[in-house]
């Protein structure tokens, strides 16, 4: 049965090749920040759901496929993370996961519009979880690619977590800004991030990654379904050192109960060691 479009929360990618959307219940804010326009409506599938520019962001009932995806296989592999870099993730979801290990001193989360911040902390708490007031996170609005050049400090982790690499966003995926992240690593240190579906966006799936292979000594891509972008999405898994792939259940299992790590929805430490063995339609764009 054919619905009125103005029934659901729709997104139009922008080579008009597909669209898709939800049933919307009530638009709960529309407007715009300093960088993007913004908007928020409940959805009868997902909760409070985010749009930034037209494209779906996050959502409080499927958010966890994300957030757990990007942060839980980089932290689980390292052996000691103390000190994390957050790139973007103004929603505060990535923080709160970051934080369920009790190893972690210190997350810092360096977003660009300040606006995305505030509007979390008063529509999407449930997707924060807390991380905004949590002692050992730090919020700072900020260019991520400025900030990392300028900054000083190593970390143990770095999860990037930004937009498709279009207009301003689009250095953030380049060669040199990769360069720039890796001198910034401590021993062990390993990468994360958002690469971009692979079927809907092949071409620049496989230049993300071609881009980290020139920059990193290990890129190990991985794939979930997340459904409010309606399609496999990719996430991949940097180091200079580490392999993720060595890791065993037994070991993941230990350092998640020994760091307090409790209620995921998502990551287990079965999916994590099978999570690098990719499908041979995966691995054909990686080789290009």
């Amino acid at each position: 049965m054919t619905k009125d479009t103005k029934d659901f929360m729709m997104e139009y990618e922008e080579e008009g090749r597909y669209c898709f959307g939800f049933k919307q219940e009530e638009l709960l804010y529309k407007g715009k920040t300093k960088y993007q326009d913004i908007e928020l409506a409940r959805t009868t599938l997902f909760g409070n759901t985010l749009k930034l520019d037209g494209f779906f962001q996050t959502s409080e009932g499927e958010e966890f496929f994300y957030h757990e995806s990007l942060t839980h296989p980089a932290l689980c592999a390292h052996p000691n993370p103390k000190r994390v870099l957050v790139i973007g993730g103004g929603d505060g979801g990535i923080a709160r996961e970051v934080l369920q290990h009790n190893t972690v001193e210190k997350v810092t989360v360096a977003e660009l519009d300040g606006g995305v911040i505030e509007f979390s902390k008063k529509y999407l708490k449930k997707i924060a979880g807390g991380s905004f007031t949590n002692k050992r996170a730090e919020f700072i609005v900020a260019d991520g690619k400025q900030y990392i050049e300028d900054s000083k400090e190593k970390f143990d982790v770095i999860l990037i977590d930004l937009t498709d690499p279009i207009g301003p966003a689009r250095p953030l995926f380049e060669v040199p800004f990769y360069k720039t992240v890796k001198a910034h690593l401590n021993k062990n240190g390993i990468v994360a991030l958002q690469s971009e579906p692979p079927i809907f966006k092949p071409k620049v799936f496989s230049w993300v990654n071609g881009n980290l292979r020139k920059a990193f000594k290990n890129v190990f891509p991985y794939i979930n379904y997340i459904p409010l972008y309606g399609t496999m999405w990719s996430f991949t898994f940097v180091s200079e050192n580490i392999d993720p792939r060595k890791l065993t259940a037994k070991i993941l299992q230990k350092r998640l109960k020994e760091r307090g790590v409790k209620n995921l929805k998502w990551y287990t430490p079965e999916i994590h060691t099978g999570l690098f063995n990719l499908p041979p339609y995966v691995q054909k764009l990686i080789k290009k």
